[in-house]
């Protein structure tokens, strides 16, 4: 039984709750960072309303990372055209990009739009007053289903369509105390145990990550399986899964912490002969030391849990490492960091050689501090 659009900001449990009690939307706009859950509403909602072996028949999937990419003829045709079997038929649209927001030139670098990009955008936003039209006229025989990774709200006409007809859901990242929970079911079913501080791990390796989750927890089952093994323990998660590259920012800021240029270098070479890039150490660095900021000014871990979405043996040790520094000091690390990346994105500098940069003078200032 399809459902009218009449609650429009929902999340995964009430979706997921509509499903198990059969009732389906006409038309889902489904977003966010965790892919996982979005896949798995895609399943259930093909699930409920096709027909066993009518796959092939009563469902279409459209791909692409641009609007242009997505024909609106084809996709008027498919709409138009009735189920076989099922009771509804199931179109997907991934990444059709309707919804994103326009990318815009910074007023110091903008140059005079030319006629054939005045065209294109034309052209976009015509397309898209014909996907409002479409889904404005979406036959009942139909559940349309869009998959995107972000959507501006700002664009109210197509936003306003959606929430009349259909729903709006964001699909975000778990709780990791939740993911933890998980993490133990998922041993659990499959006659395996897990200590909390391996789930803990496992847990903060993946970066709270479901999909990437996935794939780790099966990997130790597999092992774990193969091995005739029973129980997962830390040295287990630390010999099978990702690389703790959390753990080693905590370590290269201990050593900037304490002025130790070299060991921040080792630690640096440690990552990269790891494959980890350097676009990623950097980020990774930056935001350690924003939540290192969160911490002085937070003080409790229940609060850094909350607040920072981080599991509570990693708020324990940013506390403890908030200590070593002047909050000063962190917001001078922090601001470096930005140069850093500025640096890079302007050509300056190599990653690396930024990098690397970025780290000596960090310790260099925490040595005379």
């Amino acid at each position: 039984m399809a459902k009218a659009g009449d609650t429009n900001r929902i999340g995964y449990k009430e979706l997921k709750a509509e499903l198990r009690k059969g009732e389906n939307r006409a038309l889902y706009v489904l977003y966010g960072e965790e892919s996982f859950l979005i896949d798995k509403l895609v399943g259930s909602i093909r699930e409920l309303i096709l027909t066993p072996g009518s796959e092939s028949f009563d469902s279409v999937t459209f791909s692409g990372t641009a609007a242009s990419r997505l024909s609106l003829d084809r996709l008027r045709s498919e709409l138009m055209t009735p189920p076989f079997l099922s009771r509804c038929k199931m179109i997907v649209i991934r990444g059709c990009g309707y919804f994103a927001a326009a990318e815009k030139k910074s007023s110091d670098t903008a140059e005079p739009e030319s006629d054939g990009a005045t065209a294109d955008a034309k052209a976009t936003k015509g397309r898209q007053q014909e996907l409002i039209q479409l889904i404005e006229q979406l036959p009942d025989s139909v559940c349309l289903v869009f998959v995107e990774e972000k959507v501006d709200r700002r664009q109210k006409a197509l936003i306003q369509v959606i929430e009349k007809k259909g729903v709006l859901a964001e699909i975000g990242q778990e709780q990791p105390a939740l993911l933890r929970q998980w993490v133990e079911v998922e041993a659990r079913q499959r006659g395996f145990a897990i200590e909390a501080l391996a789930a803990e791990s496992l847990v903060d390796r993946c970066d709270n990550s479901m999909q990437v989750l996935w794939q780790e927890m099966n990997k130790i089952f597999l092992y774990l399986s193969y091995a005739g093994l029973k129980h997962i323990d830390r040295a287990l998660v630390e010999q099978l899964s990702l690389p703790d590259l959390r753990g080693n920012i905590f370590d290269m800021t201990d050593a900037i912490s304490r002025g130790q240029t070299s060991r921040a270098l080792e630690l640096l070479d440690l990552l990269l002969g790891q494959k980890e890039p350097v676009q990623l150490i950097s980020f990774m660095l930056a935001r350690h030391f924003r939540q290192l900021i969160c911490a002085k000014d937070l003080g409790r871990s229940d609060a850094l849990v909350r607040e920072l979405k981080v599991m509570p043996f990693v708020a324990n040790r940013l506390l403890q490492q908030a200590k070593l520094m002047p909050i000063e000091q962190m917001e001078q690390i922090y601001g470096l960091c930005f140069e850093t990346d500025l640096a890079v994105k302007t050509g300056q500098l190599p990653e690396r050689t930024a990098l690397e940069m970025l780290l000596v003078t960090a310790a260099s200032a925490a040595k005379s501090a």
